[in-house]
């Protein structure tokens, strides 16, 4: 069994993030400077929906019969989800957005006092955007490898 030290950790973090990311990305990032416009108004839609999608490689790493009895997740697991959570937050930190009045900062450019501009950030956004597709893809992809892997005990 190839569970990894961190496995205990993501086995429970995995939850609680998939509640957390979506509203640190939605409304959560106007807490740490970025400047909140529509996308904080569309997160309550949508977010229900991105909640979802997050809790089903946690549902599934349910089903593979070693994760649940260690209740810890397995190393390749781990470090996929540990990718898209970084790639979350790295996109919450750069998402554009805007409002009535115009664009709205992002947390990065605000920080940075305009060094880093909002269209740089929004090719951050982009990329940590299509990092977070892969890593989902891979999280999908290793918890079905978890359930369908054969037992060697058996």
């Amino acid at each position: 069994m190839h569970i990894a030290g961190t496995g205990r950790f993501v086995f429970i973090t995995q939850w609680i993030a998939a509640v957390v990311l979506p509203a640190f990305f939605f409304v959560g990032r106007a807490f740490v400077g970025a400047d909140a416009g529509w996308l904080a108004v569309i997160g309550i839609v949508y977010g229900f929906f991105v909640i979802l999608l997050l809790l089903l490689p946690p549902l599934l790493t349910v089903f593979d019969r070693e994760v649940r009895k260690a209740k810890a997740t397995r190393r390749w697991y781990d470090t996929a989800t540990f990718v898209l959570w970084g790639a979350f937050l790295v996109a919450s930190l750069t998402v554009p957005d805007a409002g009535d009045s115009g664009p709205a900062n992002t947390a990065l450019t605000n920080w940075t006092g305009g060094f880093v501009t909002n269209d740089a950030a929004a090719v951050i956004c982009g990329v940590a955007g299509i990092v977070i597709g892969l890593a989902y893809l891979a999280t999908l992809v290793f918890a079905i490898m978890g359930i369908v892997r054969r037992n060697p005990a058996a």
